[in-house]
């Protein structure tokens, strides 16, 4: 147990010098990173989407080169290459939309490509053509429109 020591403190006594802090030790430089967009991406450590709220309304183009939810409305076109497009619930989208990934829960009237997969939830409903590898539509999900599921090619085939 502590015990106070209540001796007096000699009166004429020079104070103790201050212990000079030692130097940091040098740092080595650290090579700089790779930006992040080229960074593999795992659901454990990836960035929160950039979100457009409910009560957003954005007439025009949006691009993004990070993942994107739309909760709000938009008029015009989305772009977002190499990420995620997911249109929210209440979200009313009159766009062209282009992305990795497109996952339609609300209501999009316009075309839809995306590099990989194309994903309609149960209530999502789509009025365009859709174009992509891989789709797929939930039970109650609603589509009008012509899906296109084949590789893209950047030729044009002539008939014969």
């Amino acid at each position: 147990m502590w015990k106070k020591n209540d001796a007096p403190m000699p009166q004429n006594t020079p104070a103790p010098s201050p212990v000079p802090a030692p130097h940091p030790a040098p740092v080595a430089a650290v090579p700089p990173q790779a930006p992040v967009a080229d960074k593999p991406r795992s659901p454990m450590f990836a960035s929160p989407a950039v979100m457009i709220g409910a009560s957003v309304v954005i007439k025009g183009e949006v691009s993004a080169r990070e993942d994107l939810t739309i909760s709000g409305r938009i008029e015009g076109k989305v772009e977002v290459k190499d990420h995620v497009v997911r249109i929210a619930r209440d979200a009313q989208v009159t766009a062209e939309i282009a992305a990795q990934t497109v996952i339609v829960e609300g209501s999009v009237k316009g075309n839809i490509t995306a590099s990989e997969r194309i994903e309609l939830a149960e209530n999502g409903l789509v009025e365009g053509d859709i174009s992509a590898p891989k789709v797929a539509m939930s039970e109650g999900a609603t589509f009008r429109g012509k899906i296109d599921m084949g590789k893209r090619t950047d030729t044009i085939r002539k008939s014969a």
